[in-house]
């Protein structure tokens, strides 16, 4: 018998370590998904947290994934069509307050469950811009009170250099346009800028440019962040981590 018993009690001991290796991942208490319907008034695209809560209204597929993985949406490859297009709302909440984190892995979860959303990481070679020291040194002002980041667009900026350069992203997918009434929308999925600099610090950052008959936007951009901020802005591929979307439904299950 004492063998029978020392190979059980190895068989428990065994799938304790397993169980302790791959925890279970964290779940929301109650959820409810549901696709999106229009309503006069209604607010769309908003994702608010509380602890212990998650609620999106009018959002996609992408961007919820966004929210749970903190993946740059240039970076989410693959995927059906209408991942874009497509909008849910959603209310979660967990057993008890919890920071934003845990409510990360609890999205993840959630989309896995619902959506039987699939997806893996890999590393690809991806166009990038990388933003760089000019050979003449930076002109940048650092921010007199050390206060905290705004943005009010690339005239009255206040930030580090990592959050300049993702501002830069959306505003080199923007054209140039002479008349300032003119709204101005993005004309594509925002090109990645790194931050390469290696300068650290908040600074007060004010830069303009120029719209010019004929001209390529980059080359504009380029020119002003050399001349009016001592910055080089370079266009290069770098192998970059990736999530690929292997599947997910259009219709999430029953609540």
């Amino acid at each position: 018998m004492r063998p029978a018993i020392a190979s059980a009690a190895l068989s428990i001991l065994a799938s304790c370590a397993a169980f302790a290796q791959f925890p279970a991942q964290p779940q929301f208490e109650v959820a409810q998904v549901r696709q999106a319907k229009p309503a006069p008034g209604r607010v769309y695209e908003r994702i608010t947290t509380d602890p212990g809560r998650l609620t999106a209204s009018g959002v996609t597929l992408k961007q919820l994934i966004f929210e749970a993985y903190d993946m740059p949406y240039y970076r989410i490859l693959g995927g059906p069509s209408w991942l874009d297009s497509e909008t849910y709302d959603l209310e979660a909440k967990a057993e008890t307050a919890v920071g934003l984190d845990q409510l990360k892995l609890m999205l993840r979860s959630l989309l896995a469950d619902r959506f039987k959303l699939t997806l893996h990481r890999e590393t690809k070679e991806l166009r990038v811009y990388s933003l760089t020291v000019a050979k003449n040194g930076p002109k940048l002002q650092s921010a007199k009170d050390g206060g905290s980041s705004s943005d009010h667009g690339l005239q009255g900026f206040r930030g580090n250099m990592a959050e300049f350069a993702h501002l830069l992203s959306l505003r080199l997918n923007m054209p140039m346009i002479d008349d300032p009434t003119v709204p101005v929308r993005s004309i594509g999925v925002p090109p990645p800028v790194l931050d390469k600099t290696g300068i650290q610090g908040v600074f007060d950052i004010s830069i303009g440019v120029q719209p010019e008959p004929g001209a390529d936007t980059f080359i504009l951009w380029q020119r002003a962040l050399e001349e009016q901020l001592g910055l080089k802005l370079e266009s290069q591929k770098a192998p970059v981590e990736v999530l690929v979307i292997d599947h997910a439904d259009k219709i999430p299950t029953e609540n």
